[in-house]
């Protein structure tokens, strides 16, 4: 649990498992599992998939809006959906176990909405097509293994592949970084730092010759799970989808101000809540130290 951000509030949930590629082939897990869309206390949306059995988060996935899509996978004989980053190569399939067929589409609907709605309107109150769906567990209680057993999903070939993770086109940086300053504080509006973004600095063209000249790994030691870490394993960390998720969270919160920039040494009343101006606070920090 400790693992997962805490969340403030649920926008959407419904029962679905989750399924696997493998090679062309869509394999799934036939445990009872649950979609949750939640926003967490950073003010980000997160989609999350949970074991119901066990009530445990598995997969927890941050979204911004435009970021990604949740649609059905026409190439499968089944309830089978995929949610797909449009950012880069990331897909996950889920299985639904709703009792009702025929309210798929609106959930997929809702899912949409949701994880595409501009960050400021998320407290808005939405219609009931967005509320999870009341739904008494006897109702799916039946058969979820057999279900699954039964749910036949097409060899999914080349072509097939290709249109599952296809998309209307990357979101480009200068898109997100749009999003995010438009939902920062007023002040920052017209501040030419207001766009920089730690994803803008933490690049491998950017970080391979500090990794090359510093002794980065020692000092990283400490920060990373055991183990030998090599220059290319750092860079490797720094492009994973997770880390960037969390450098996406960083820059949020630092430009919305949720943040104690004391917890840094860093004196609040001197500097700007957005990225250079937290950069070159920490300079002067260790400036001092030094």
């Amino acid at each position: 649990t400790e693992a997962f951000p805490a969340m403030q509030e649920t926008l959407l949930e419904f029962r679905a498992g989750k399924m696997l590629l493998e090679g062309k082939r869509v394999v799934p897990d036939t445990r009872k599992g649950l979609i949750r869309i939640t926003r967490g206390e950073e003010g980000l949306v997160h989609f999350q998939w949970l074991d119901r059995t066990q009530n445990a988060i598995e997969d927890d996935q941050i979204i911004f809006p435009d970021e990604a899509v949740f649609e059905k996978v026409n190439q499968a004989s089944g309830r089978v959906y995929i949610l797909k980053f449009n950012t880069d190569d990331r897909k996950f399939f889920f299985w639904m176990q709703e009792p009702k067929a025929e309210d798929d589409s609106q959930l997929c609907s809702s899912v949409n909405n949701i994880i595409n709605q501009p960050l400021e309107f998320l407290g808005d109150e939405e219609p009931d097509a967005s509320a999870p769906l009341q739904v008494s567990e006897d109702m799916v209680e039946d058969d979820i293994s057999s279900r699954a057993g039964n749910l036949t999903v097409t060899n999914l070939g080349a072509e097939a592949i290709s249109d599952v993770t296809s998309s209307s086109g990357p979101v480009k940086l200068e898109d997100l970084q749009r999003i995010l300053s438009s939902i920062g504080p007023a002040e920052i509006a017209g501040d030419p730092d207001g766009g920089l973004e730690l994803g803008d600095i933490l690049k491998p063209d950017l970080i391979m010759p500090l990794i090359e000249t510093l002794p980065l790994e020692e000092r990283l030691a400490s920060y990373l799970p055991e183990g030998q870490w090599t220059p290319e394993d750092l860079l490797e960390l720094l492009q994973s989808p997770p880390f960037r998720q969390q450098v996406d969270s960083f820059t949020y919160v630092l430009r919305t101000g949720q943040i104690d920039l004391s917890q840094f040494g860093i004196d609040p009343s001197k500097y700007k809540f957005t990225v250079l101006s937290f950069l070159e606070a920490l300079e002067d920090s260790v400036s001092k130290m030094s």
